[in-house]
């Protein structure tokens, strides 16, 4: 009898303890390198979403401005974040994006940027760049020409 019982222990798989710590360190390692890389790749998400809705904000007072023959302002607060425009309305750019750069447009005294859509089509010009908060990874310029009032993103990184 005890022959079958120690042929029935030997013909049972299964794993040691310390093959399951080793296969569980692997994964720990493998999850350690790969997150900087997926945190990294989120906060770029971010700042190119930020760059969108800014400049679909954009084209969208160049229209209404044309449309309504009236002049249409958009207000980029000195945060860097916050932006408001005509008919008090506001936004704020998702988490790590921010407005890290600002050429052109009409300074307030309080260091926010105003940018004025005309009813011809035109614009008083800007150039905003859209990068991370503390100036590493991605950012993107959108330029906005004075004569034609056009919005458009270019990559700022390249």
């Amino acid at each position: 009898m005890s022959g079958r019982v120690r042929a029935s222990r030997t013909a049972e798989g299964g794993f040691s303890l310390f093959e399951l710590v080793v296969v569980l360190m692997i994964i720990a390692i493998a999850s350690g390198l790969a997150a900087p890389g997926i945190q990294s790749g989120w906060r770029a998400r971010e700042v190119r979403t930020g760059t969108r809705a800014l400049a679909a904000v954009m084209r969208g007072l160049r229209e209404r401005a044309v449309r309504r023959g009236a002049e249409q302002e958009l207000v980029i607060d000195a945060d860097g974040q916050t932006y408001r425009w005509t008919g008090e309305q506001q936004a704020t750019l998702p988490g790590g994006a921010a407005v890290t750069g600002i050429r052109g447009g009409w300074r307030d005294q309080d260091g926010g940027a105003r940018l004025v859509f005309y009813p011809n089509g035109g614009s008083s010009g800007i150039a905003v760049v859209v990068g991370q908060q503390d100036g590493d990874g991605s950012s993107f310029t959108i330029r906005v020409d004075p004569l034609l009032g056009t919005v458009v993103i270019r990559d700022a990184t390249t």
